[in-house]
């Protein structure tokens, strides 16, 4: 059937037919009379139905009597996003959702998570300035290794539980597979997580939820064979609610300042480049338990996709991270990805007098680099400080001094003639002047200044519980 048209205001019309002058003649003709068989620019009949000449201007915009739009309708769904502000708002929608990853990859899933690791870190390294390479990256771990909540008795149960986490890791790595599979997933996460935030078929029991926090936390410690820090998690305060008066006093602790002001004179030293074997060791330098960042990332699935030495996939992992490395060091990371890879979840730790400390987790992938960076100029700042501080650079050095001055207390403190003072700055860390700590670098460490710049350039985004404050000052 042939396409209806209309006119401006809205009117339907009926089929036209051509003539040999160009003009439409009017099929209502037979029936009434328009002039000379020829309907002039709007030849309007006794049923409403109105008529165009060709090119008379007043056909082009319509169709159906719907006007054609004159912008392009852009979809502003978070999980098929368009474009450079598309993909940075789906990372920010992503890390800002409540989800948990595993901390430790299972043995049949790991050859794969590395092919797949490995893939993501090449498509990186080809093109650096792609920001949806990098946010792929950033969201890998989310995406495949979130942990599976059960949603019945029978799953669970520790065989089944295992099984069920195994089969959804492989089954998602599966889906990734060079990449095509993103945005599948990213809907598969979105759609698993509830309104509140919870993730769907979480059964939270009544005895789990009456549990003492540090109790808790010390079992997790404990099971992850992280002794010292399960004892200190014991003797610990616990963490502060989350509620206004909390978020108040953390948002007080980070004040917003202005951006700070960078250097104008160029580096008197080439950016730092590192090699395979450095990286390794800084990747098994972490803790045996060490906590993810926002992005779910964790030092043991590093440990887990490098663990075959001497395999093929092994030492091409090894060879992406370090290449992916050094594109941190030499600031090739875009700069609109700088909050989300300097972003950290921030703890609220109670302290002995009811005040608030906070306390952040950064990424891994910021923490290796920064390892890595802090293992090569480590030694010249070990000489530039000297004996002004005992931490930089010396083993061990802050127990030693906390050690000689008991000792030295005890022994010439029996006439109470001496007496100790110790001094301790008030929210220390957060009140460091980004332009002066930028410019000490730039001077002291040029090879690590663009990395540094990265991260402390521009606010970083801090996350407690569903709320996101931004860190403008400090370190």
């Amino acid at each position: 059937m042939a396409p209806m048209r209309g006119r401006r205001n809205g009117k339907s019309v009926g089929p036209v037919q051509g003539s040999a002058s160009g003009l439409r003649t009017c099929p209502f003709k037979f029936f009434h009379e328009c002039k000379d068989g020829k309907p002039g620019r709007g030849c309007k009949h006794d049923n409403e139905v109105v008529l165009f000449a060709i090119n008379s201007g007043d056909v082009e915009d319509f169709i159906v009597g719907i006007r054609k739009p004159c912008q392009v309708v852009v979809d502003t769904n978070p999980r098929h996003p368009a474009g450079l502000a598309g993909k940075v708002n789906l990372l920010e929608h992503v890390f800002s959702l409540p989800i948990q990853t595993v901390k430790s990859i299972p043995p049949s899933c790991r050859l794969l998570f590395a092919q797949v690791l490995t893939g993501a870190l090449r498509k990186v390294v080809a093109s650096p300035g792609s920001v949806e390479n990098w946010v792929q990256l950033l969201l890998l771990p989310r995406c495949t290794l979130r942990v599976v909540r059960p949603s019945s008795r029978q799953e669970r149960r520790s065989g089944n539980r295992k099984s069920l986490q195994c089969s959804n890791i492989l089954r998602a790595l599966t889906v990734w597979k060079d990449g095509s599979g993103f945005d599948d997933l990213v809907s598969s996460l979105l759609d698993s997580v509830e309104e509140t935030g919870a993730p769907k078929g979480e059964c939270r029991r009544e005895e789990d939820k009456e549990r003492d926090t540090n109790i808790k936390q010390c079992l997790r410690k404990v099971r992850d064979g992280h002794f010292t820090a399960a004892v200190k998690v014991l003797c610990s305060s616990g963490v502060a609610p989350l509620g206004d008066s909390t978020l108040k006093a953390l948002i007080d602790k980070h004040p917003v300042v202005p951006p700070p002001s960078l250097p104008s004179n160029p580096l008197a030293q080439p950016t730092l480049v590192v090699d395979g074997e450095c990286v390794l060791k800084c990747i098994r330098s972490f803790p045996k338990g060490t906590s993810c960042g926002r992005d779910g990332m964790r030092a043991q699935h590093l440990l887990d996709a490098v663990g075959g030495e001497g395999s093929t996939t092994s030492s091409g992992l090894l060879a992406s991270i370090t290449e992916v490395v050094n594109l941190w060091l030499g600031g090739s990371c875009p700069k609109v990805l700088a909050e989300f890879v300097s972003s950290a979840p921030l703890t609220p730790l109670l302290k002995p007098d009811k005040g608030i400390r906070p306390i952040v987790v950064g990424g891994i992938w910021r923490r290796l680099v920064s390892k890595v960076a802090m293992k090569k100029v480590g030694k010249e700042m070990t000489q530039y400080l000297g004996d002004h501080q005992f931490r930089v650079g010396v083993p061990n050095g802050v127990e030693a001094v906390l050690h000689s001055a008991n000792r030295f207390l005890n022994s010439f403190h029996a006439d109470g003639s001496l007496a100790l003072l110790t001094v301790d700055f008030s929210n220390a860390f957060n009140m460091v002047d980004r332009t002066t700590f930028l410019q000490e670098v730039h001077q002291r460490c040029p090879s690590i200044y663009r990395w540094v710049k990265f991260l402390y350039a521009q606010p970083a985004r801090l996350y407690v519980g569903n709320e996101c404050i931004g860190a403008t000052t400090g370190i």
